[in-house]
């Protein structure tokens, strides 16, 4: 079995490296490890490391690692930024889960004119934790914040490369993405985006793409999206 992965906000060279109390705590407690036992830590930025428990331990709780080595995992290609409405409830928490995996290089909440749940700052930290989590689970170097909420057109407008807007009738999504190095791919709320903002999206240069002709939640959408491009 590989080593249990843990957080640290930030890794760039071998030695003691301190992880936090909480990570400290599950490391300790709900792992049972002790000195001597490998870890691997990973700060969300493609920075891994390979170390060992050690039995240092600091007033704050935190607990001393010592890094052996430190690798960075390049990054999966093509880029992909989400950009999603957010669902009620847990469903919002599963949408993290199941993407992550994937390396989603950002994800961005939409504010869309059907839009049933708004991001908050206590909603995005808690994504934020989700989705480190979800890292954890998977063996993810790379993570990525929760992005502040905007207007599908905006999303379009800031897409680093090309957009892609996820809407009946559009292209086959493997269609769209052949020589794509770069994409940001909008995914709407239940009811899916109005005729006005699929139009505006167009407008600012975004190319309608589909998964079939079944209508997804937004959180299967999202990670069949993922899906197909990493695995498609």
């Amino acid at each position: 079995m590989s080593a249990a992965w843990f957080h640290v906000p930030s890794l760039a060279d071998a030695g003691i490296v301190w992880i936090p109390k909480d990570e400290a705590k599950h490391a300790l407690g709900a792992r049972r490890l002790g000195p001597g036992d490998a870890v691997t830590l990973f700060d969300g930025s493609g920075h891994v490391g390979a170390g060992v428990v050690t039995d240092q331990r600091r007033h704050d709780g935190a607990l001393a690692i010592d890094v052996m080595s430190v690798a960075t995992a390049p990054r999966a290609q093509p880029i992909v930024h989400l950009a999603c409405a957010i669902p009620k409830g847990d469903r919002s928490a599963t949408l993290i889960e199941s993407c992550m995996p994937f390396e989603p290089a950002s994800i961005t909440a939409l504010e869309c004119e059907r839009s049933v749940q708004r991001m908050s700052p206590n909603l995005a930290a808690r994504l934020d934790r989700i989705a480190l989590e979800a890292c954890k689970q998977s063996r993810q170097p790379w993570s990525c914040a929760i992005g502040a909420e905007v207007s599908p057109e905006a999303a379009v407008r800031a897409s680093p490369g090309r957009a892609l807007i996820l809407h009946p009738g559009g292209t086959p999504l493997r269609k769209a993405l052949q020589g794509i190095e770069t994409v940001t791919v909008l995914i709407g709320p239940e009811g899916g985006f109005s005729d006005r903002e699929v139009a505006a999206c167009e407008s600012a240069g975004a190319v309608r793409v589909g998964l079939g002709g079944a209508i997804l939640r937004i959180e299967l959408a999202a990670s069949a999206v993922m899906s197909v491009i990493r695995l498609g």
